[in-house]
């Protein structure tokens, strides 16, 4: 069971690219999806270009959805870009598109590119998006240019699955802004309060300073090359198929099986996991019974080999439409809703689908070419479970020829070919797997042993008549420029890589001196510290001094009051005591003119008189 952090990120991603490439459905996708990470890119001077497939018509005037987009990216920052309009018609954006994001591609030659996820609704996002993937896979000179890149799948319409989650809370108000720009729109729909509820909850697992996140599904070129839009599908968010037709093409599945149950079961899983209501016809070539249920079941009591076993599957089925899958391969989840797409109303005598060969040590894309009756007969390109032929075409070459147990299909093919043209549907659905141990016929006659060589003889003496000296020529000149372009894709990336080998030393010497850099402001910064410290001490002294000095103030502030009442108290006294000597000699004299009276005489000689007595 997946942990919790493995279902979304609890951490913020640093998304970055020296060359960013958006592509963008409509004038306005480019803000209201990556407007922010966009915003990033252009304030830190990287390179960017956006590219819009659609005018944007159904919404408004083209011409004036084209000038809110130019003022909406000089609102984010940094010197704006000038947006590439691809002109086609909204709504109507077809598969035609991938032409032109080719040659972006070439010229820019990005390191980040920004695409509509595959699980969007909108069909002009869902059809941008699986032109981009489809390119990619069918394209080995084009994924070589790229293989360093990062595609960055985005949200518009359609909640995603992410695995990186990018903060863009400094440059959220001018994403905002650059979405108000567009007011045609918004004076329909309320995007920015769209965009900005929909950053806010992608911020719900970030750290409580991230605000405002925007949400991405991000994959390597080289595995992206390898991985079915419908596996993409599942990785990014269990969406609802978008390839669908009205009224599903009746195929049948027919099943080759002998004395490989675990195998046989993935095998008829991966085709009911398609959901496609298809006939599964399986055919046991005298092994054990299988254990299937379901399923239309074939038995032979003693092996007639691969051939008739496939010759009777067919014969079984119900169905005009047939395709095959050996018990150790697996469907993809959109194999037969692709298949059937392309044929419905096709004159095409077959179709087919792109493979991944399977082994233990991992994925190698081998089977991705464009129809070639040529080449076919001098090599075998498509393997047997990535076709769908008419089942009465089938019966009519009377299928498969007993006389090879190896390479049955290749002679079919060549057979099939003389009478009609294939239509190639440029998408990986079918894994062919190689499992040691299990009764490969591919492992036990690897390409270049006796047998392999040997049967490959014998296909080519059955149409030595058709194997003209034109034919190989065509053939051969083909498959030079396919090498020349490979060689020179190689030589490409020998210098890429060297470029970036020098770019790596580059980095390495900068590290370095940052690192001497971090190194010194460490050092200073310690030197800061305790030279901090120190004057903490200085300052804890001013504030003792402070102290004293307010409680000095405070004693001075009450000296200097007494010493006020005191001054005022002897200048009182120095009033009072000339009164009290004025009053002192007032008495004095007032006893003086007393003593000298006749009457105080009297009194005297009477008081004597009584003291006698």
């Amino acid at each position: 069971m997946a942990s919790e952090a493995d279902a979304i990120p609890y951490e913020p991603s640093r998304l970055r690219g020296e060359r960013l490439l958006v592509l963008a459905p409509h004038p306005d996708d480019e803000v209201i999806a990556c407007g922010g990470l966009v915003a990033q890119h252009l304030r830190e001077n990287r390179t960017v270009r956006i590219v819009v497939a659609t005018d944007g018509a159904q919404a408004g005037d083209a011409a004036t959805r084209e000038a809110e987009s130019r003022q909406g990216l000089a609102l984010l920052g940094g010197t704006p870009p000038e947006p590439s309009f691809l002109g086609f018609r909204d709504r109507e954006l077809t598969a035609d598109v991938a032409e032109r994001l080719g040659e972006i591609l070439r010229e820019l030659r990005p390191d980040l590119i920004l695409v509509p996820s595959p699980i969007e609704i909108h069909p002009d996002h869902s059809t941008l998006s699986h032109a981009f993937c489809e390119l990619i896979q069918r394209d080995p000179s084009l994924f070589s240019t790229l293989a360093v890149a990062q595609v960055a799948f985005y949200e518009v319409g359609q909640p995603l699955r992410p695995n990186a989650i990018v903060d863009i809370t400094n440059v959220a108000d001018a994403k905002y802004a650059a979405i108000a720009a567009h007011a045609s729109q918004l004076a329909v729909r309320d995007y920015a309060g769209y965009a900005r509820g929909l950053n806010a909850y992608r911020a719900m697992t970030m750290p409580p300073e991230v605000k405002f996140a925007e949400a991405y599904y991000v994959i390597g070129l080289p595995e992206l090359r390898t991985t079915s839009i419908a596996s993409l599908q599942q990785k990014i968010g269990n969406a609802r198929t978008i390839d669908v037709v009205d009224e599903p093409l009746p195929i049948s599945v027919i099943v080759r099986t002998k004395d490989r149950p675990n195998l046989l079961v993935e095998a008829i899983a991966s085709i009911r996991a398609t959901g496609y209501p298809c006939e599964i016809v399986v055919v046991n070539d005298g092994g054990a019974t299988p254990e299937v249920s379901g399923v239309k079941l074939i038995e032979h009591a003693t092996s007639k080999g691969r051939s008739e076993a496939m010759n009777a599957g067919v014969r079984a089925a119900s169905n005009p439409f047939i395709a095959f899958l050996d018990d150790d391969d697996l469907y993809y989840s959109d194999h037969l809703s692709t298949l059937a797409a392309a044929a419905k109303g096709s004159e095409a005598k077959a179709w087919y689908t792109d493979a991944v060969d399977a082994f233990s040590h991992g994925k190698l894309r081998l089977f991705s070419a464009d129809f070639d009756r040529d080449l076919l007969l001098v090599d075998n390109y498509i393997p047997l479970p990535t076709l769908l032929v008419r089942r009465a075409d089938f019966l009519e070459l009377q299928g498969f020829d007993g006389a090879f147990d190896l390479f049955e299909d290749w002679d079919f093919l060549i057979r099939l070919s003389r009478h009609g043209a294939f239509v190639h549907v440029p998408r990986v659905t079918v894994e062919v797997r190689h499992i040691e141990a299990a009764s490969s016929i591919t492992m036990a006659t690897p390409e270049g042993s006796p047998e392999f060589r040997a049967a490959k003889k014998k296909v080519w003496q059955k149409y030595e008549s058709l194997m003209t000296n034109d034919v190989f020529a065509n053939a051969f000149e083909r498959q030079k420029r396919r090498l020349s372009a490979l060689q020179s894709d190689v030589a490409t990336q020998s210098g890429l890589a060297h470029h970036l080998e020098t770019n790596v030393a580059r980095l390495e010497r900068e590290k370095q001196q940052l690192i001497g850099d971090v190194q010194m402001l460490h050092e200073r910064s310690i030197q800061s510290e305790l030279r901090l410290r120190e004057l903490e001490g200085v300052h804890g002294a001013l504030q003792q001094s402070q102290t004293e000095n307010e409680q000095k103030a405070i004693q001075l502030a009450r000296l200097t009051q007494e010493h006020e009442e005191l001054v005022r108290a002897f200048k009182e006294q120095q009033t009072t005591v000339p009164a009290l000597y004025a009053e002192i000699r007032r008495q004095q004299g007032l006893l003086d003119m007393i003593y000298a009276s006749r009457t105080w005489k009297l009194h005297s000689m009477v008081e004597k008189v009584k003291r006698k007595r």
